[in-house]
């Protein structure tokens, strides 16, 4: 079986004030710390999987967190080494190392070219020093672009990075200024390019709530679509709502998610997807020490606890409006015949074609159909992807 791998690696140096995704800050005096013990659960968790779904080869593997370039160029050689090493077939299609600038380096770069890794996704998120400061990012500016220098020098393969529209203290100006200092790195084949998004709980959302920072929700879609516009003239082809890329450079692993396929998550706070007879997504404890516990002595004949992994089973109903959801995040859309082929149904009916939903929407140039390869697509266009979620709601 052929199946993509999501290894989750939760260590940051430091939370940004924006972030809610599951991440420890470091503190090596009480050992929160990326180490040999956790790379060792993690490949324990894999072997499992593998033998549990019959793996031979990994289509796409990507490793994310957190900060997985805080494991530092010996432990990502061993993590990527073991991931390799637990198939048959030891290529992939593609396969995607987050690392944060503040962590590029000669030998981490050479580590994980060695290892076989071959896209490299980094968190830029701005060239602006006062915005980086205003959400409390702890790379500053000079750090951030002296790596992308070192990956001009040392990088030969694919390269992703990240930005951000919207942050507060960012102008209109800045924002259009950090563009012509990215494009002078003709390597980067991949931007991914995310509204600000405030998320309950988390810093950024508090200060803005009580009025100590300033921040517009107008302003920010109007910086995207100027950013959108720049990236679409310097010869970035949005291929998903906040994807743009050069020519054969679209994220592998990323479609997995888009195209509802399956996916395997190991790591603490990971989760996984796997469809079939019995469909079922599993999270994994955010406890990093639980989780070590476990895998570290894990007993291949035991059953994994609800502690470990919590398992929720995916009904039919369910897995459909998820594959529209994420299908139609996609410029290219979502396929007839592939939605007849898993479901049984027909999709037209589904979205209202002759006279429901995706009609009106194709009425107001917000949405097209077209054929490809001889088979039937439906889509938003670019201005209709700004309104995915008003489309998605009146789909429920």
């Amino acid at each position: 079986m052929e199946i993509s791998l999501y290894v989750h690696v939760p260590f940051c140096r430091q939370k940004c004030d924006y972030c809610d995704f599951f991440s420890i800050p470091l503190n090596r005096a009480s050992c929160v710390c990326p180490d040999e013990k956790y790379v060792r659960s993690v490949l324990n968790e894999i072997r499992f999987y593998v033998k549990k779904y019959s793996v031979s080869r990994w289509k796409t593997v990507y490793i994310g967190g957190g900060t997985p370039s805080q494991l530092g160029a010996k432990l990502l050689f061993e993590l990527v080494s073991g991931i390799k090493s637990a198939v048959s077939d030891k290529t992939a299609d593609e396969f995607t190392v987050e690392m944060n600038p503040e962590d590029l380096a000669e030998d981490i770069l050479d580590s994980a070219q060695k290892a076989g890794v071959d896209r490299i996704s980094t968190g830029i998120q701005a060239l602006d020093q006062k915005a980086l400061d205003s959400v409390n990012r702890h790379c500053p500016l000079q750090t951030a672009i002296s790596s992308l220098e070192l990956l001009q020098k040392k990088w030969k393969k694919k390269l992703s990075v990240d930005f951000i529209a919207g942050l507060p203290g960012q102008t209109y100006s800045s924002f259009k200024k950090q563009f012509e200092t990215v494009f002078n790195f003709k390597n980067i084949d991949h931007i991914s390019l995310y509204s600000l998004t405030l998320e309950e709980n988390t810093p950024l959302y508090k200060k803005i709530e009580s009025g100590k920072i300033k921040w517009s929700q107008q302003k920010t879609d109007r910086m995207w679509i100027l950013g959108r516009k720049i990236l679409k003239e310097n010869g970035f082809i949005q291929y998903e709502v906040s994807n743009f890329a050069r020519t054969g450079a679209e994220s592998l692993h990323n479609k997995v998610y888009w195209h509802l396929e399956n996916y395997i998550g190991c790591g603490s706070g990971a989760c996984g997807s796997v469809y079939g007879e019995v469909s079922e997504r599993w999270t994994n404890t955010c406890s990093i020490k639980n989780y070590e516990n476990f895998w570290l002595d894990f007993n291949p004949e035991s059953e994994i606890p609800e502690s470990i992994r919590q398992v929720e089973k995916i009904d039919l109903q369910t897995q459909e409006f998820e594959w529209i959801m994420m299908g139609f995040r996609l410029l290219e859309g979502v396929c007839s015949e592939e939605f007849k082929k898993r479901f049984g149904k027909s999709l037209e009916e589904r979205i209202g074609v002759k006279d429901g939903l995706f009609f009106e929407w194709s009425k107001k140039h917000l949405a097209r159909s077209y054929k490809k390869d001889g088979k039937t697509f439906y889509a938003l266009n670019e201005r209709g992807l700004m309104l995915l979620n008003l489309f998605l709601e009146s789909l429920l």
